[in-house]
C-alpha cells in the first residue's frame, strides 16, 4: 500500500502540472511588466517628441509611405510613420490609461500635419486620435524616449544597430551548440535574398521587430542546450518578446526558427531522434500558446480600463478581417496566399532565384557529406528537423488577407524556410565524426563511463589485497 501511494505521488503528471503552472504564473508576471514598460514610454513628454518629429519633417526625414527601399521592393514606411506617431495625440490623461489605450495619429501623408499642429499647441479633432491597443505597441518603451533624444534618424541608427548586434548574437550563440556554418546558414538566405538589411533607414520599426526574432534564436540555442524545462521558458519568452514588439508582421518566421533551433541543439546533443521529434514538438506548440496568450493580455489590460465590449469588438473585427476579410487583392482559394509570396520574392527581389539554386545545391552536398561520415541514420534526421519549415506556409494559409495583402514583407517567409532546410542539413554534415571502435551517439557515452566507474571500484579492493600480500 506504502509503495502504490509511493508510486502514485511520483506520477510524471504531477510534475507536469506543476510545471506548467509555474510557466503560466512566469508568463503573468511578464505581461505585467510588459504593461509597466507600456507605462515608461508614456511618462516621456509627447512635446519633447513632436518638437523632434517637426524637425524631421522639415528636413524630409518623415514618410512618404510606400517608397522604394532600394533593393527591389517597397519599404514599410507606412508603418513606420504610424510607429513615430503611437502614443501622442491624448493629452489630459494619467499614463495608465494612455498606455492602455495607446494613443496614435495617423500614417504618414495625415499624419505630418497632425504632428505640425500638435507641436504648435493646437488641439486634434476628436476623431483624428485612434485607440491602437489592439497590439502591444511595446516598441515605444524605446522609440518614445529615442525619438525625444534623437529623432527620426535617430531612431534609425539604434535600430540598426539593434539589427547588427542581434544577428551576430544568434550566430555565435547558436553557433557554440550546433556549429558556426550551420548557425549562419539559418540567417544568409534571409540576408541575401530578402530587404531586411534596408529596414533601418526606411522601415525601423521593421528592424526592431526582426532584431527581437533573432535575440529569440539565441535565447532558444541557450535554453536548449541546459535542458527540456529551459527550452520551454526560453522559446515562451521568445514568443511573447515578439508579440511585446511586433505589429503581426512575421510571426511564422521565429516561430519556424524557434523550432529548428530547439530540435537542433538537441539533435546535436543527443544524437537521436526521439528526443529530437518531442523537443521540435514541444517548440512548435509552446511558441504559439506563448505568443497567443501575450496578445490576449493586452486586451485583457484594454478591458479592464476601456471596457470589455469596446474591446471585445475591436478584436473580433480584427481577427475577422485578417484571416477571410474582403479586399481588393485578396483571392479566397486554396494556397492563393502561398503562390502571392512567391510571385512577389521572385519578380522584385533580383537574388531569389540564384539563392533558391544555391541553397539547394549546398543543402544536397551537406546531405550527401553527412551521409558519409555519419551513415543514413544521420541523414533521417534532416526531414524531421527541416519540418518546422511548414510553419511558415501554414501562417500563410491561415491568414489569407494578410499574407496577400501585405505580401511586400511578408514574402521574406520563403528565404527563412530556405535557412531552414540549410542548417539542418549544414548542422548534420557539421557533426563531429565518431572515432573507430567507439560507440558513435553521445548518449551512448554517459553509460560507458558510468560502467567505466564501476569496473575502477570493484578493482580497487582487489589491488589492495594484491598489494598487502607481497608485503
Amino acid at each position: 500500500m506504502t509503495e502504490q501511494r509511493a508510486t502514485v505521488k511520483n506520477l510524471p503528471w504531477k510534475a507536469m502540472l506543476r510545471g506548467a503552472g509555474l510557466f503560466l504564473a512566469g508568463l503573468a508576471v511578464l505581461q505585467i511588466v510588459f504593461f509597466g514598460l507600456l507605462v515608461a514610454g508614456q511618462a516621456v513628454p509627447d512635446q519633447v517628441i513632436l518638437t523632434q518629429l517637426s524637425k524631421d519633417i522639415k528636413a524630409g526625414n518623415y514618410g512618404p509611405s510606400g517608397i522604394p527601399d532600394g533593393m527591389g521592393g517597397t519599404a514599410d514606411t507606412f508603418t513606420e510613420c504610424v510607429v513615430v506617431g503611437t502614443g501622442l495625440g491624448q493629452d489630459g490623461r494619467n499614463v495608465f490609461e494612455r498606455a492602455a489605450f495607446m494613443p496614435r495619429i495617423s500614417n504618414c501623408e495625415t499624419g505630418k500635419q497632425q504632428i505640425l499642429d500638435l507641436a504648435a499647441g493646437k488641439p486634434l479633432a476628436k476623431g483624428d486620435v485612434s485607440g491602437y491597443y489592439k497590439y502591444w505597441a511595446g516598441y515605444t518603451a524605446v522609440t518614445r524616449p529615442v525619438l525625444a533624444l534623437a529623432g527620426i534618424t535617430g531612431m534609425r541608427i539604434v535600430a540598426g544597430g539593434m539589427l547588427l548586434f542581434s544577428a551576430v548574437l544568434a550566430v555565435i550563440v547558436l553557433g557554440r551548440r550546433t556549429g558556426m556554418w550551420a548557425a549562419a546558414g539559418l540567417l544568409l538566405p534571409l540576408g541575401l535574398a530578402s530587404n531586411i538589411m534596408s529596414t533601418p533607414s526606411s522601415s525601423f520599426s521593421q528592424a526592431i521587430s526582426i532584431s527581437v526574432m533573432f535575440f529569440g534564436i539565441a535565447l532558444t540555442a541557450w535554453g536548449a542546450a541546459k535542458s527540456t524545462k529551459w527550452a520551454i521558458i526560453t522559446v515562451g519568452l521568445s514568443a511573447a518578446l515578439f508579440c511585446y514588439v511586433d505589429l503581426l508582421t512575421t510571426p511564422a518566421i521565429p516561430w519556424a526558427f524557434c523550432t529548428v533551433v530547439a530540435a537542433g541543439v538537441t539533435y546535436a546533443r543527443k544524437r537521436q531522434l526521439r528526443p529530437t521529434f518531442f523537443a521540435g514538438l514541444t517548440a512548435i506548440l509552446i511558441w504559439p500558446l506563448a505568443f497567443g496568450l501575450t496578445w490576449a493580455a493586452r486586451w485583457v489590460f484594454a478591458a479592464m480600463l476601456l471596457g470589455v465590449r469596446t474591446t471585445a469588438k475591436l478584436v473580433a473585427g480584427n481577427i475577422e478581417f485578417r484571416t477571410g476579410g474582403d479586399h481588393a487583392n485578396v483571392a479566397h482559394t486554396l494556397f492563393a496566399p502561398t503562390a502571392t509570396n512567391w510571385v512577389y520574392w521572385t519578380t522584385h527581389i533580383s537574388t531569389a532565384i540564384p539563392v533558391l539554386i544555391l541553397t539547394g545545391v549546398l543543402i544536397v552536398v551537406a546531405l550527401v557529406m553527412a551521409w558519409r561520415r555519419h551513415g543514413l541514420k544521420t541523414v533521417a534526421a534532416w526531414p524531421l528537423l527541416s519540418a518546422s519549415a511548414l510553419v511558415i506556409i501554414i501562417w500563410y494559409e491561415v491568414l489569407s488577407n494578410h499574407s496577400q495583402i501585405h505580401a511586400f514583407f511578408v514574402y521574406r517567409g520563403l528565404p527563412a524556410m530556405l535557412g531552414v532546410l540549410l542548417f539542418s542539413a549544414l548542422l548534420l554534415w557539421g557533426l563531429p565524426q565518431a572515432k573507430a571502435g567507439r560507440r558513435s551517439l553521445a548518449a551512448d557515452a554517459v553509460p560507458s563511463l558510468e560502467g567505466n566507474r564501476h569496473a575502477v571500484a570493484d578493482a580497487a579492493p582487489a589491488a589492495m589485497d594484491k598489494t598487502a600480500a607481497n608485503d
